[in-house]
């Protein structure tokens, strides 16, 4: 029987990069695993840091970030990912914008984003300077070392305080590139077409969610450095892109896709038909005119979805006398409280949610959907809508046909419906949420702006630079709708792209890896806290269900207690075991020893690999060798503590990436 042979590659930079997997998943490159250890430590200003030091919108993010750091985290394989997010929220609560540790929101100073004097620290995978002292130097100190954008940094030439950038969309994408080139020196002017700033995370994402007085802290915070924002002023009907081009040196497109896509089916122009942006911009910019009724059915099934559904089901507040409606006396936000939105929007008693997907592949994150169940939500799967039937103009129903399946062997959404399977739901309102696009009605021919079939702007993947000189597009005009930390680090992009392009010069990423031997003696302060893998996920504790109403918001934060135990889960993924071969006398006691059979000794003779594995062993002239399966070890060190002569030592790996103008 021939001997088994093994697939192997030799690990690089990317590779070590690529294995810290929560940090590698985010789009801004946050360094989860270093902020969730700094908690489980009890080092919160730390971890705040860490936090920050990526994401203008840190705090933001703590309520309502997707989270793709959570799906990415290796803990996951084992039993649950981190609570990344909810941690990142437990230290903002207490550093960020919006909570001082009191408890209490703090008025919003100078510098609104950072609280309390702080000294620069070491952060690991940066060079950023996040303290409130060191973002000040930044902003003042030589022009040929000022930070580009959080967590990179680049020499450039000195860009003129004259040089101004016009940013059209004060949403996530927009503001964080103002963020950024506001601390190059540049003049910033943001222009927005709403009475107020924040693009979907004020008008799209519900208050429950996302309380509204932390988007104005952090708003605040951003233009504290400078930016200009002018409101209720849109783009193709207050000013032309022409003139923007004519008026700034360079122009940033984030206005966000606020145009629903349609249903194409009967009836959809009936009244009480409402598109889900629609109605959620109206919620949170007051609610007026519109009265759902007490029956409302949402069509859609991704987190859109779950917000529209789970918004109008709040509107069912009556007080005990069935007369106005009562304070629920818990924990309201003061923009909406219980009797405006009842009063303003109705009394909603039935929310259905009907969804062609089945329940496994709905893409609403799962909490997400059991938040809307327990609120009231009643979800529907592998129903198709195939009309809107109404009375006297009004919509009274929707006509359904079943689902067999909604995706094909390619895996495509290709829904395969059922006949002779009508159903009749009946209602009176629907809200279609089944994703949104961009309107280009501001777009002229001479402006030279190119419209992707999709019906996003085309863009250059590099600079985000668009088909028209010195216009720049990010977020979700030029991706789709994505995740709000996607919007951010489009307009970090986009922000290097436009300082590439003022300044003539070329943007070039040089990363650097280092790594640190860790002694035996010194692991267990280090490494993973004792008991990690006892720990299992927990969510943060919730308001209960009677008290969900109006803008009350559901999720109440993790204790000290809960968020170190939680920080304490983290397998510490920057930790590796290293081999010298050198010092090794085959003696198995590593493999015997690790709890997890993520080690094997093999012969060299059984390896398989590229060029790069066959060249390192050409060079070697030892016939065996000892392989890692990086997704299955849990740093728990035995491997070094067991070995006898040190030729496995456990190494702290940390790397910088810079962005250099050349």
């Amino acid at each position: 029987m021939s001997e088994a042979s093994y697939r192997v590659s030799v690990p690089d930079l990317t590779f070590y990069q690529q294995t810290v997997a929560c940090q590698s998943a985010c789009p801004v490159r946050t360094d989860g695993r270093a902020y969730v250890t700094a908690i489980s430590r009890g080092d919160y200003e730390r971890a705040y840091l860490i936090a920050r030091e990526t994401n203008p919108f840190a705090s933001t993010c703590g309520w309502v970030c997707g989270a793709p750091c959570e799906a990415a985290c290796r803990r996951g394989k084992i039993d649950a990912p981190i609570a990344i997010r909810a941690l990142k929220r437990f230290v903002n609560d207490r550093y960020g914008v919006y909570l001082g540790e009191s408890g209490e929101p703090h008025q919003a100073p100078a510098w609104p984003a950072y609280v309390g004097a702080t000294n620069a620290f070491d952060l690991g995978n940066t060079t950023f300077p996040t303290s409130r002292s060191g973002l000040v130097a930044a902003r003042q100190r030589s022009p040929t070392s000022t930070a580009l954008s959080a967590g990179k940094t680049g020499k450039r030439a000195s860009p003129e305080r004259s040089r101004r950038v016009a940013i059209v969309g004060a949403g996530p994408a927009g503001l964080s590139c103002a963020h950024d080139l506001a601390l190059l020196g540049y003049d910033v002017t943001i222009f927005e077409s709403a009475p107020v700033a924040g693009g979907m995370l004020r008008l799209g994402v519900p208050e429950y969610r996302l309380p509204r007085e932390l988007i104005n802290l952090e708003i605040q915070s951003i233009l504290a450095l400078g930016p200009a924002l002018k409101l209720s002023q849109a783009l193709g009907r207050d000013f032309t892109l022409a003139d923007l081009r004519r008026d700034f040196d360079a122009v940033f497109l984030g206005i966000g896709t606020y145009q629903s896509r349609n249903l194409n089916i009967e009836g959809e122009q009936l009244d009480g038909v409402l598109r889900a942006v629609d109605f959620l911009v109206n919620v949170n910019l007051g609610g007026y005119n519109l009265d759902l009724g007490k029956r409302v059915l949402v069509i859609g099934g991704g987190n859109v979805a779950m917000d529209v559904a789970r918004t109008a089901a709040r509107l069912d507040l009556k007080s005990p006398d069935g007369g106005h409606p009562a304070q629920s006396g818990g924990d309201l936000e003061v923009a909406l409280d219980v009797a405006r939105a009842a009063r303003r929007l109705g009394a909603t008693q039935e929310v259905r949610c009907l969804v062609v997907e089945d329940r496994s592949e709905m893409l609403a994150d799962p909490f997400e959907i059991i938040e809307a169940e327990e609120e009231g939500i009643s979800i529907h799967n592998h129903v198709a809508p195939k009309r809107i039937v109404g009375a006297n103009g009004r919509a009274t129903g929707l006509e359904t046909l079943n689902v067999a399946r909604a995706f094909d062997e390619r895996g495509r959404f290709n829904p395969q419906l059922t006949p002779d399977t009508e159903q009749i739901w009946e209602c009176d309102s629907v809200i279609v949420s089944i994703g949104q696009t961009g309107a280009f009605d501001w777009v002229h021919p001479e402006d030279g702006i190119e419209i992707t079939p999709r019906g996003t702007l085309a863009v250059n993947k590099e600079t985000l630079m668009t088909t028209a000189p010195g216009v720049f597009a990010g977020g979700d005009i030029a991706f789709g709708p994505r995740l709000i930390i996607n919007a951010v680090a489009d307009g970090q992009h986009a922000a290097r792209g436009i300082h590439s392009f003022l300044q003539n010069v070329q943007p070039r990423l040089v990363r650097k890896g280092f790594f640190t031997p860790v002694p035996k003696r010194e692991f267990s302060n280090v490494g993973p806290l004792r008991d990690y893998l006892r720990w299992p996920r927990r969510q943060p504790p919730a308001l209960p269900v009677e008290r969900r109403v109006g803008v009350a918001k559901v999720e109440m934060g993790f204790d000290e207690a809960t968020a170190r135990e939680q920080g304490g889960r983290c397998l510490i993924c920057s930790l590796n075991p290293i081999f010298d071969g050198d010092l090794c006398i085959l003696c198995n006691g590593c493999v015997d020893v690790c709890p997890t059979d993520c080690l094997k000794l093999v012969a060299v003779s059984a390896l398989e690999g590229d060029e790069q594995v066959a060249a390192v062993i050409k060079q070697q002239s030892a016939a065996s060798a000892m392989l890692l399966d990086p997704t299955r070890c849990i740093r728990c060190g035995l491997c070094a503590a067991r070995c006898p002569t040190e030729a496995v030592k456990m190494e702290a790996f940390r790397f910088t990436e810079e962005v250099v103008f050349d």
